[in-house]
């Protein structure tokens, strides 16, 4: 594009981003973006976004936390995609003492945490089989007027049919699905 004299525009640099980090070039985007400078360009929350996306996915949760950092610094706010992406690389290295802290922080910066949220911390700790900590995040889904969306509610599946759910949890997860399907006896029977 340079060549022809063309200046990438920040549209131009996410898609580019985009497509490095989906194909696991986390090292690439990162040198891309250290290459767009101090330019407004990098200072564009949706960037830190795909990269902080990448870095975690790709287990590189150094970058993202330096990556993290350097939007505050840059006196961005993230939010809530930010926490999550950040959240979610936590739970897939199993640092879900670091990943719960993020969350708390972010309740704390007024950054309210959404479906896809609640979503990856549950997984996280599912798949560490950290069952009270499941049991505090559905109470306070529960509290907060959240109700499970599909994909949430499947995560639950395995661990019910493999009976590693106690009855309170099953209680939990009976208030916090949709009345249409808890209307439903043969989708769903949670006593």
């Amino acid at each position: 594009m340079h060549a022809q004299g063309q200046i990438p525009n920040q549209y131009t640099y996410r898609i580019v981003l985009t497509g490095l980090c989906n194909n696991r070039q986390v090292e690439e985007a990162l040198s891309l973006f250290h290459l767009m400078g101090d330019s407004k360009l990098n200072s564009d929350i949706v960037v830190y976004n795909i990269l902080i996306d990448g870095a975690g996915k790709c287990g590189k949760v150094d970058s993202a936390r330096v990556l993290f950092q350097g939007l505050i610094d840059k006196g961005l706010q993230p939010n809530v995609r930010t926490y999550t992406v950040m959240i979610s690389g936590f739970c897939q290295e199993g640092l879900l003492g670091e990943a719960k802290l993020l969350f708390l922080k972010m309740d704390e910066s007024g950054c309210l945490p959404d479906n896809v949220t609640y979503r990856v911390l549950l997984q996280g700790y599912l798949k560490n089989q950290h069952y009270d900590d499941v049991v505090m995040l559905l109470q306070e889904m529960v509290d907060r007027g959240y109700s499970l969306d599909a994909s949430t509610l499947s995560l639950f599946i395995d661990h019910i049919a493999a009976g590693l759910l106690d009855r309170s949890m099953l209680k939990l997860l009976g208030k916090l699905v949709p009345k249409e399907l808890m209307d439903d006896p043969s989708l769903c029977d949670w006593e």
